[in-house]
This record gives structure tokens, C-alpha cells and sequence, in this order.
């Protein structure tokens, strides 16, 4: 079941913040840093939603707290086009490998439909693999490719 976030929502959102770093991280980062900025987003995004936001949350069949996902509006760097973008999809430890994400990723292009918008877009990081499976899975192809090197 997805439904809108509820503020009542925000302790289980904000829990899921160090799922985000739950992978293999380039070198010059550390799962700290990268687990205190999304959490900061993310509270930020849940306190003060950004007009053409959505936050939607996946409950099992018992009601308990599956996932989320954070959806908002970009412009193609292009074309300048208004189109959806996917700034946070988390699923539970404990729902893994249950469909959850893929719900959650059908329910992003549903509301990017109906905003209006025919493209949806995120990021990743390469060592993510898991992740980078579901979004294949749903229909997402790499567009570019963003490299990165740490000067010492």
C-alpha cells in the first residue's frame, strides 16, 4: 500500500537516512558524511517541502512502515524542461527483496505523470549496486556517467 506521508511518518523516514551509505562509498567518502548531509535533506525536505514535492510511504500488509520515497521537480539541464526527479527512494532492511522499491519507483512515475511531466530522473553512486538493479529493472537507462578524482 502507498500512501502520502503523514508527519507521524518523519522518525521512520528519517531512520532509513543511513541506508543511503550501505554500500561500497568511493574512498574520499565517509558513510558519516554521507549519512548527516541526507539526513539534513531529508528533514528539511520533510519540515519545508519545496512547492512540486511529493513524499510517499509503502506500508505491508500489517501497516508496518515498508519505505519511502521523495519525489521533486527539476529542470532538464538541456532543454529547461520541468521534470521529475527521484531524490530519495529507501526501503527497510527487513522488506528487502519484497517488491517494495519497485512499488515505490512505480509510484514515482505515477506521480510524474501526473504532474505532467514525460521524464524521471535521479542519481546514484556507481558502488550501489543493489540499487542500480531495481532502477534497470523499472526501465531506467544511464544517461551520463559522472566522474570524480580525489586530489591529495
Amino acid at each position: 500500500h502507498i500512501r502520502p506521508a503523514l508527519p507521524t511518518d518523519n522518525d521512520f523516514i528519517l531512520s532509513l537516512a543511513s541506508r543511503f551509505s550501505d554500500f561500497d562509498l568511493p574512498e574520499w567518502r565517509t558513510a558519516s558524511e554521507v549519512d548527516s548531509t541526507n539526513r539534513r535533506l531529508l528533514q528539511k525536505a520533510l519540515e519545508q517541502p519545496e512547492p512540486g514535492s511529493a513524499v510517499f510511504v509503502a506500508e505491508g500488509g500489517n501497516g508496518q512502515l515498508a519505505g519511502f520515497i521523495h519525489l521533486e521537480t527539476e529542470a532538464d539541464f538541456f532543454g529547461g524542461i520541468p521534470h521529475g526527479y527521484v531524490s530519495f527512494v529507501g526501503v527497510e532492511k527487513a522488506f528487502e527483496g519484497q517488491g517494495v522499491g519497485h512499488i515505490l519507483m512505480n509510484q514515482a512515475e505515477t506521480w510524474t505523470r501526473q504532474q505532467g511531466y514525460r521524464l524521471l530522473t535521479l542519481y546514484v553512486f556507481a558502488g550501489n549496486l543493489r540499487a542500480q538493479r531495481l532502477y534497470q529493472k523499472t526501465g531506467f537507462r544511464q544517461e551520463l556517467i559522472k566522474y570524480a578524482k580525489e586530489v591529495k
